[in-house]
């Protein structure tokens, strides 16, 4: 089985995005720009509701406010699928859609997507239904029996590179599903063995910086209505036995102080709805992008499929 060029499927990524950006506004404003609209007509009416009921200690009125919020993630998922897919078709076949400027469509590469990822949110519940349990268990015993908390703590770790691992395994489904017309799982953990390293190197050094620029421009817009981060709590004098009581409510002060944190940068958010919404249009379209030119070039490159 092939191996994935790290460094070339990165540049094939950035390639793609700055050398088909016409090709990519133009096949993918349309669903992009409904899910931008959605978020910015009802999103800022579920802050509002957060931040009501943050300042009147009514979590209710928040609540209501979750079936918008849901409605708001389904639509910018499909939105994005749509987009994912139509640019993944340019990726691996070279299909351009020439003559088209609006696309906004749910075929049978959509739909095997739409259904794979329910399958993997169940498998994902289960999985974690199972490991709660466990997790739950060796916690009990570490607390009655001490040496069993380093066991806990190792299996602990090797979870989490498990799940990484696994994760990495399975991220190629996209593609597949859009190449091969099947639901992908197999055939991504078919194509990837001994890669897992190389895609986790792509994804960071693709999408690294565009979290980086991402977090820039957020400070940025935000700029003097970013509140202050909470500081951790200082308990007793240094050197002293830690009092359980003061540590109590340390505890309870940060919580509230991290409380009215997100409540104060709810509040900033909302004074620049507009321009948030409008960036993260454009984040979207640069996300989507870069997505489909690393996941389909590393695609190409374990599948021996030539791109036109």
């Amino acid at each position: 089985m092939g191996k994935v060029p790290v460094l070339s499927t990165v540049s094939l990524a950035y390639g793609f995005l700055l050398g088909e950006f016409v090709t990519i506004l133009r096949l993918v404003w349309g669903p992009l720009l409904l899910g931008s609209g959605a978020s910015y007509l009802f999103g800022g009416q579920a802050i509002d509701a957060m931040v009501a009921a943050g300042v009147n200690g009514d979590a209710g009125r928040g609540a209501e406010y979750a079936p918008i919020q849901f409605l708001i993630m389904i639509i910018g998922f499909v939105t994005g699928l749509m987009a994912s897919v139509v640019l993944l078709q340019v990726v691996i076949f070279g299909d351009r859609k020439p003559g088209l400027y609006v696309y906004l469509w749910l075929g049978a590469a959509e739909l095997r997507l739409v259904l794979v990822t329910l399958l993997l949110v169940v498998a994902v519940a289960a999985g974690t239904a199972v490991s709660a349990v466990v997790f739950g268990t060796l916690g009990a015993l570490a607390i009655a029996i001490p040496v069993v908390s380093v066991v806990f703590f190792f299996a602990a770790i090797a979870f989490a590179g498990g799940v990484i691992w696994a994760a990495l395994r399975l991220s190629l489904i996209w593609p597949v599903v859009v190449a091969e017309g099947n639901l992908g799982v197999e055939r991504s953990w078919q194509i990837t063995p001994g890669n897992a390293l190389r895609l986790l190197g792509v994804f960071v050094l693709t999408f690294g910086p565009y979290f980086l620029m991402t977090l820039m421009v957020f400070f940025g817009v935000m700029g003097s209505d970013m509140p202050a981060f909470p500081t951790l709590p200082g308990v007793g004098d240094a050197g002293a036995a830690p009092d359980a009581a003061a540590s109590k409510l340390a505890a309870e002060a940060f919580a509230k102080s991290v409380e009215q944190w997100q409540l104060d940068l709810l509040k900033g958010m909302r004074l620049h709805w507009l321009t948030f919404s409008i960036l993260g249009f454009a984040g979207n379209l640069v996300w989507t992008a870069l997505s489909a030119g690393a996941l389909g070039s590393a695609y190409l490159a374990l599948s021996g499929e030539k791109r036109d």
